[in-house]
């Protein structure tokens, strides 16, 4: 699971003050060769595996530029075939033939085929402990090749979401004379490859012009530079060496007076929540629960990313990007006096204190006083724990020892996780179980949009957590830049479609 540390402002205050400094020596920096860009990424990941590692920069370099699964979610956010051809379902639903791409190979010349596909599903099974996504093939019983390009999946019972699963980062297709090597030179099928990675500068993508598709991507090579330093960051910007930054979460209103770049929309489904453990007294009272929801004005939140950017609310774990999203804030319309009355039902004396867990993101430390003085204003006391990231997974996410937590959620489509009896919400509640299973089971697009409205509208009902904001992250791009994909929810600055336009 993908949490919270690539919420990273901080450097985008960097950022923001040496634009400010552009704009008043009126340096205007040149555009880059037609055919190469330099991508500012916030920080530089330790691993490329996206296999076996959460960091959102490894994802947002190599996702779709250098490893491709059998799907992927496209830039509009649509499912779409990648390495698989086509697929077809048997009538009982339990097994997927998939027909794969011919005459692709890995940038090491290497053939993709049906037995790399199988060591690639069949090696993600095994990970137990280091693939965030392994959750998602919980159906998974079987995967075999039936020829050289016939991959036979099969499944304990039907699942709906084995295209989208199939799309995550944690499913790309990987060689087996490779796979162990990815962290350091990542191998893939993509329409790029590594060049090099100067470790603690930069890593370099150079197209690769063997590519299956017949495409062939404007971008010749990119750069992404690791943003490491406010001086780096400064020097950057004022010589023009940058043409793109990726995951803004902070704007100012210098920042946007910049006529020589624009913002790009992001796709990316960052979903602020105060997590509460539902099993710890006084939280397992579903009116305490819904007290701490009627408590917040999320208006308050907006103050984290500053007044350029507007942050969406949310009442249920569920971005407002999808189709079937449906508008649950008002559930809970922000309401003190409803919240006092609540607590006073549920026997929770005033001055009640609860531990609040933070981890070391800007939301983290200016979110949690917004939530403490929320919370204080309906009579509980909050004690804000900060926490470093080591200690926040083993604390809360391992142990369960916590009371609330303001966290981040950043993978798509990640309502399952309510479904599970061992996480760390410690939510537990049959009907929520039965829709998911319905859900999975679902025949059709439309009727699995229907059971996502009845999951969100459970999870509001049952007040499992206190749902917030989904962060407001954008592209900030040179102008002239387009072809940028705005509606993907996996983080990747995919290069295949981007180009100068004249």
């Amino acid at each position: 699971m993908d949490i919270g540390p690539q919420d990273k402002p901080q450097w985008m205050r960097w950022a923001l003050a040496v634009l400010l400094l552009c704009c008043l020596v009126g340096l205007a920096p040149a555009k880059a060769a037609s055919d190469r860009l330099r991508i500012g990424i916030p920080l530089e990941p330790s691993s490329f595996d996206i296999t076996s590692t959460s960091a959102a920069t490894a994802s947002e370099i190599t996702y779709a530029n250098v490893f491709e699964g059998l799907t992927i979610i496209d830039g509009q956010g649509q499912i779409k075939p990648r390495l698989a051809q086509s697929w077809t379902l048997s009538p009982d639903g339990k097994q997927v033939d998939v027909l794969l791409r011919r005459n692709v190979r890995y940038h090491d010349g290497k053939p993709f085929n049906a037995t790399t596909a199988a060591f690639s599903l069949q090696r993600l099974l095994q990970m137990k402990n280091t693939n965030a996504y392994l959750e998602w093939f919980d159906k998974l019983v079987s995967v075999e090749a039936k020829d050289e390009y016939l991959l036979r999946i099969r499944l304990s019972e039907p699942d709906a979401l084995l295209s989208y699963a199939l799309a995550m980062p944690g499913a790309v297709m990987v060689h087996p004379d490779s796979a162990a090597s990815n962290a350091s030179t990542p191998v893939g099928t993509g329409p790029y490859q590594v060049e090099k990675w100067t470790k603690g500068k930069s890593i370099t993508l150079v197209r690769n012009d063997q590519w299956w598709d017949s495409r062939k991507p404007a971008i010749r090579m990119a750069d992404f530079l690791f943003m490491s330093s406010a001086a780096e960051t400064e020097n950057m910007l004022a010589e023009g060496r940058i043409d793109a930054l990726s995951s803004v979460t902070r704007l100012t209103a210098s920042f946007m007076a910049r006529t020589d770049y624009v913002m790009g929309q992001r796709g990316v489904e960052g979903k602020l929540l105060i997590a509460m453990n539902n099993a710890r007294a006084p939280l397992n009272d579903i009116r305490v629960r819904r007290a701490i929801n009627h408590a917040l004005d999320r208006s308050r939140y907006q103050d984290i990313y500053g007044g350029s950017i507007e942050v969406l609310p949310i009442g249920s774990h569920f971005s407002p990007h999808h189709p079937a999203y449906v508008d649950l804030v008002q559930r809970y319309p922000y309401d003190t006096d409803a919240a006092k009355a609540l607590l006073a039902q549920a026997q929770v004396a005033p001055g009640t204190s609860l531990r609040l867990a933070v981890p070391p993101t800007d939301y983290g430390r200016y979110g949690s006083l917004v939530v403490a003085a929320q919370l204080e204003a309906i009579g509980l006391q909050v004690e804000i724990i900060r926490m470093d990231w080591p200690t926040w997974l083993d604390q809360v996410m391992k142990k369960k020892d916590y009371d609330l937590s303001l966290i981040m959620h950043v993978e798509p489509m990640d309502m399952g996780i309510y479904a599970r009896d061992d996480y760390y919400f410690n939510y537990n509640n049959r009907v929520f179980k039965k829709i998911w299973e319905k859900l999975r089971a679902s025949a059709s697009p439309q009727e699995l949009d229907e059971w996502l409205v009845q999951a969100q509208k459970q999870l509001a009902e049952d007040a499992v957590n206190a749902f917030i904001v989904v962060r407001p992250e954008r592209n900030f791009m040179r102008k002239g830049l387009v072809g940028m994909w705005s509606q993907c929810p996996i983080p990747t600055f995919a290069l295949e479609d981007l180009r100068w336009q004249n």
